[in-house]
């Protein structure tokens, strides 16, 4: 069995990468990815850095425009193609751990599903979400990244941009892989 320390020098090998979309809306078949964002992480170092734009393929509802101020022309102006995001986002993945808030049920449907449609492989990499680690560990009556990361002492501002939310959920991960690894076995 490995002791804490060793627990936390292979922690500090690993390489985990956090991401966030933004999206038109929450049906991966019907809606568009707008936004992508990922940090990378070697332990607890950031090593890698992604921001993408997407440009839309239909029309964007205003109510997703409220939620994260991306409007269809800015985006045609500033995005590239989806294909090129999501080819772009995959590389930079690599083998990493994926990390994310809720990732298993939303974000990572989004890129699963684009992965199906341009007949690309379909990524195979370890995933920690960490709605459900927050769950696990922490005692909250709700566990939205920000009540997240407001038990942490972290102040959440521009939620609902990708670069904001995976900087947060950064933050986040390693306050719940620092319960995690000092429990007891």
């Amino acid at each position: 069995m490995l002791s804490m320390t060793d627990k936390y020098k292979k922690f500090l090998e690993m390489e985990f990468t956090v991401f966030d979309v933004e999206t038109s809306g929450l049906n991966p078949e019907k809606d568009d990815v707008l936004e992508i964002a990922a940090l990378k992480l070697r332990g607890q170092e950031i090593i890698g850095r992604l921001e993408l734009l997407a440009q839309p393929t239909r029309s964007i509802p205003l109510e997703a425009e409220r939620v994260h101020g991306l409007n269809e022309i800015y985006l045609l102006v500033n995005g590239q193609s989806i294909d090129s995001v999501i080819k772009k986002f995959l590389e930079f993945l690599g083998n990493s751990i994926v990390v994310g808030h809720n990732i298993r049920e939303f974000d990572w449907l989004f890129i699963l599903y684009y992965t199906k449609k341009f007949k690309w492989p379909q990524p195979e990499n370890k995933i920690i979400d960490t709605l459900e680690l927050s769950r696990k560990l922490l005692s909250l009556p709700s566990n939205t990244l920000a009540n997240v990361a407001n038990y942490f002492g972290f102040e959440h501002k521009d939620a609902h941009r990708a670069m904001p939310d995976v900087e947060m959920n950064a933050k986040v991960f390693l306050k719940l892989m620092e319960l995690l690894l000092n429990q007891k076995d």
